[in-house]
């Protein structure tokens, strides 16, 4: 078998460098861009100094060895830059690991067997060139192919099984790709150096189209459940509302009927202390009667139904609203808006300990072309944003915080925006809808 120049130890670093920094820009990161670049430039010369004193040049079982032990230090930036649990680290690190090694074998490859020969290529200074524009390529494109998926690898959770797959998969890869190293008389294996190079960057080539393969199907399969559950969240507001509306208007004609009562009872005693109970009587029944009045009968019920359970639960909802400036809303909107929003406030403030701070205030007014519509609340614990969303408070976060995603579909798809905000130990959400 002929002696086969490995790749220098200067570019493996440098592609396994890149490899993971593409992951890591789309994650969601503990530190600042700035910091984050700062860092991994500072682990990228520690990494290339390693490689070179330990693995480069190196062959047979240590070089194996050493390159296996070299691979899972690409985990260090995961868990140290990037907003994630371990399986997920464990998974983009093993997809890292493979588009590096596909980059720099097919980079190598051909600057080693087609390029070098040239005689203006030949120096450090061509071999530089050519494989900075390869890997910028080679990156470019992997990038632009992740891109379209950067919403789900903010937000999907890798479950271990998974990442153990992903794990399993960039293994078997390396191995097949290493045979022709470790013998020449292995199945699938060659003496020649251009056979070598094509086996290796072949192979390379294939785990990095399954990988990337394996992850779109993982994006769809959650952009399914998502759908998925944003529906169930639609429908489960609609009930509310439909449910709401029909004990309305049974508690609004009771309460008028109440009303005619008393004062017919009223009107037949003189007894002032049994005109007191009277009226205390009217007073209580009274927070029963649909009081909003907005405009709008749809946001009216939805109002009046969470009016009530605040009433019950000690919570202060006031509301300024004019609600003909969203007559263009189907019910099936209104629900989606102004019923997470409230039952979101509502969640937050139950758990406060003091009665006083469980407010809640709702104001929909115009502003200029523009409806506004903005919900804040008092809030206990701070919460934690993952980009431009706070992260649900409970466990299972891939089942929880569909509200606030349907919020900003639902404003979305009227052509508007919805963010949320915190100031002073207020929590806000602020939608804002062209008005039709």
């Amino acid at each position: 078998m002929n002696v086969v120049r490995n790749v220098p130890g200067l570019w493996t670093s440098v592609f396994h460098w890149l490899g993971y920094m593409l992951f890591i820009s789309i994650l969601p990161k503990r530190l600042k861009a700035w910091q984050t670049w700062l860092v991994s430039a500072a682990f990228l010369a520690i990494q290339t100094a390693l490689y070179i004193a330990f693995v480069a040049d190196r062959s047979g079982v240590y070089f194996n060895v050493t390159n296996t032990l070299f691979a899972l230090t690409t985990l260090i930036p995961f868990v140290l830059f990037c907003e994630i649990g371990i399986a997920d680290a464990v998974y983009y690190c093993a997809r890292a690991f493979i588009l590096a090694a596909f980059g720099v074998s097919i980079a190598w490859q051909f600057y080693a067997l087609y390029v070098s020969p040239v005689a203006l290529m030949s120096g450090f200074a061509g071999e530089c060139a050519f494989m900075i524009v390869t890997a910028a390529v080679v990156f470019l494109a992997a990038y632009l192919a992740e891109r379209g998926h950067a919403r789900e690898d903010a937000e999907m959770s890798i479950k271990p099984a998974t990442a153990i797959t992903t794990v399993l998969l960039a293994v078997s890869v390396y191995v097949l790709s290493s045979l022709s190293y470790m013998s020449s008389d292995a199945p699938f294996t060659s003496n020649r150096d251009a056979e070598i190079f094509a086996l290796r960057s072949l192979v390379y080539f294939g785990g990095t189209a399954m990988l990337f393969a394996l992850h779109f199907q993982l994006c769809d399969d959650y952009s399914r459940r998502e759908r998925n559950a944003l529906q169930n969240v639609l429908n489960t507001q609609y009930a509310n509302f439909r449910a709401n509306q029909e004990s309305i208007n049974i508690v609004n004609q009771k309460y008028h009927d109440l009303k005619h009562q008393i004062a017919l009872l009223r009107s037949s005693i003189g007894d002032d202390k049994k005109l007191e109970y009277l009226d205390e009587v009217e007073r209580e029944i009274g927070a029963f009667e649909a009081q909003n009045k907005t405009g709008n009968e749809i946001l009216d019920t939805i109002l009046t139904g969470k009016s009530l359970y605040c009433h019950e639960h000690g919570i202060t909802l006031t509301c300024v609203a004019d609600g003909k400036l969203l007559d263009f809303l189907s019910v099936m909107d209104m629900s989606a808006i102004f019923g997470n929003a409230l039952d979101n406030a509502i969640e937050s403030v139950e758990k406060l300990p003091d009665p006083a701070q469980r407010l809640i205030h709702v104001t929909l007014s115009r502003q200029k072309g523009f409806a506004s519509i903005i919900v804040r609340n008092r809030y206990g614990e701070e919460p934690h944003f993952s980009g431009a969303l706070p992260v649900t408070s409970k466990g299972d976060r891939e089942n929880h915080g569909y509200g606030l995603r349907s919020i900003v579909a639902t404003a979305e798809k009227h052509g508007g925006t919805a963010t949320v905000g915190v100031k002073d130990g207020w929590f806000s959400l602020n939608v804002l809808l062209p008005i039709k």
